[in-house]
């Protein structure tokens, strides 16, 4: 099974021009891909509607779209009548099997005085997939500082391991009044077993880094524990520093630099059997990065 996590910049690449396809084309074949900068309603963007754009794209997956970042972006028509518009800026997964249940999560942000402050957050994923169930998370952490990504990391772990005592996206009886509330379709299932995919905007090391990943000694005698979580690239990487953000014009920095990650939870750690970043695409600033895992 492969998996790929790529922030597309909303569809402008190391070249400056949009083109939301070039971008998506990156992912084509992934079993499961975790987008970030996925928009709607944005000047920038043409005022596109690119989750929409994205699934005509990848018409054989199912899909399911987390604007974490969601303002007004209504006017008023030549008639006088109200255009109810949203201006989303969020994460999207997409899988070859039915997501069974979804969850926004807004994650922490800080009031800051200089620079931009921006609403950053997690989609997650049931995913069906065969064999065993998946929960998988689409992941931007703020690129602000590393307090703010701290906190966002700590509240990211919480969240995870709450799942464990939270069950499905319902549990207990469906009837309510003689209303079947679950259409006749049996509950989502609630793996523990996560996969966390996306740009969490930080290097190794970091606070922020360490709150996600608590092991990082040499892979001999490692211990792997089931609400923990290991940094794939650690486990399989295929050689190299795994840079996914590499210098460009608006971003003049002296060398390419790892701030995307694949994490597993202890129970999938075995699994993970190659890493890789893609560093041929051309479709954002930052560089698609995939897991295989033997499942």
């Amino acid at each position: 099974m492969r998996l790929v996590g790529y922030n597309i910049q909303y569809g402008v690449g190391r070249d400056g021009r949009l083109d939301l396809a070039r971008a998506i084309r990156a992912v084509a074949g992934a079993d499961i891909v975790a987008l970030q900068e996925v928009e709607r309603n944005w000047p920038k963007s043409g005022m596109a509607d690119q989750p929409a754009e994205i699934a005509a794209l990848l018409p054989d997956y199912y899909w399911v779209y987390g604007p974490f970042f969601d303002v007004d972006a209504s006017r008023r028509g030549a008639d006088g009548r109200i255009e109810n518009r949203r201006r989303q800026h969020g994460t999207m997964l997409l899988a070859r099997w039915p997501i069974r249940s979804a969850r926004i999560f807004p994650l922490p942000k800080l009031d800051n005085t200089n620079g931009l402050g921006f609403q950053m957050g997690a989609l997650e994923g049931v995913i069906e997939a065969p064999g065993r169930p998946l929960r998988v998370y689409a992941v931007h952490l703020s690129s602000h500082g590393s307090e703010e990504r701290r906190l966002q990391a700590e509240a990211l772990m919480r969240l995870w391991r709450a799942t464990a005592n939270e069950g499905g996206a319902w549990s207990g009886e469906v009837g309510l009044a003689g209303v079947d509330w679950s259409a006749g379709e049996t509950p989502p299932p609630s793996p523990t077993d996560a996969i966390m995919l996306g740009d969490f905007n930080t290097r190794p090391g970091t606070p922020e880094y360490r709150a996600l990943v608590a092991d990082e000694p040499a892979l001999h005698g490692r211990a792997f524990y089931r609400l923990s979580l290991a940094d794939s690239w650690l486990l399989a990487g295929d050689g190299g520093p795994g840079a996914t953000f590499p210098p460009s014009a608006a971003y003049p920095i002296p060398e390419a630099i790892r701030i995307d990650y694949g994490f597993v939870s202890g129970g999938l750690a075995g699994a993970v059997t190659r890493a890789w970043v893609d560093g041929a695409a051309e479709g954002s600033d930052h560089q698609p990065y995939w897991i295989e895992l033997a499942i």
